[in-house]
């Protein structure tokens, strides 16, 4: 087999087991890549030796392994949470139909890291590497209200934009407001930037420090359906939890910290 076919096939089984976060099997490996079983099960053997993949404990389900972790643990440390982030993301896509972004704070903003776009006709629009406002989305408020007493007075104390007849700007509501998402661990926003509604939770590194946060959101005329507001917080609850576990059990590098520039910008929805 060529060189090069072979990184290709190798690629592709390591892209396939990433995106199973609990596990995949031999056989859904190989109708997902069209190789023979014979061959996967034979790169598998190779991968696993390279502690690239791993099994899991029950011993025929694959995982991405400790050696690739300590590879992609080289790499910036935003990227190495996106690693780590994607596979849930992509998971609590398939589950829900919307949109799930991973967020970090920057500064007084909240940038979007990385983005799963949703599978309906009607979507939100790809906002990757875009900056929001703290105080007027449901990450940006996670990611405030796990900041230091001092850094919530700080922010509460500045001019808070109005965005829409929705966005809250008086300190003393959003001060209360960010306390009960401290307690719960969840932040639901209702059209606060704009025509879009989300469910955010954190992220949390082995300190205990929230290093991030995923937001599941989509237009507000269809989210959350009826009667599934608790059952979706419930899901990004539980994604949350499954990243934060995998961060605090892989090492990696300490996150350095950026001064942004305030850039705000308005999300949009497109169809």
């Amino acid at each position: 087999m060529p060189e090069n076919q072979s990184l290709h096939r190798a690629f592709a089984i390591l892209q396939t087991v990433a995106a199973n976060s609990t596990g995949a099997r031999v056989s859904a490996i190989a109708a997902h890549v069209r190789l023979p079983k014979s061959t996967v099960s034979r790169m598998l053997g190779t991968l696993e030796s390279l502690k690239a993949v791993e099994r899991t404990a029950e011993g025929d389900e694959f995982v991405i392994g400790s050696g690739l972790m300590a590879l992609a643990n080289g790499a910036p440390y935003s990227r190495n949470l996106a690693a780590i982030a994607r596979p849930h993301m992509l998971e609590l896509a398939e589950r829900t139909g919307e949109a799930v972004a991973l967020c970090l704070a920057e500064g007084d903003q909240m940038l979007v890291s990385d983005l799963i776009q949703t599978r309906y006709r009607i979507k939100v629009e790809d906002v990757t590497g875009e900056r929001f406002p703290l105080h007027a989305t449901s990450p940006g408020k996670v990611l405030l209200a796990f900041q230091s007493d001092k850094a919530i007075r700080a922010y509460l104390r500045r001019p808070l934009a109005r965005y829409t007849p929705h966005t809250i700007t008086d300190p003393d509501t959003l001060k209360k407001q960010l306390t009960k998402i401290r307690d719960a661990g969840l932040a639901w926003v209702f059209e606060e930037l704009d025509n879009i509604a989300g469910a955010s939770a954190p992220i949390h590194d082995e300190t205990g420090q929230v290093v991030a946060a995923i937001n599941l959101y989509g237009p507000a005329f269809r989210f959350p359906p009826a009667g599934k507001k608790e059952e979706l917080g419930q899901r990004v609850l539980e994604t949350t939890r499954q990243i934060s576990n995998r961060l605090a059990a892989s090492p990696r590098l300490a996150a350095q910290p950026t001064t942004l520039t305030p850039n705000h910008r308005r999300s949009r929805s497109t169809s």
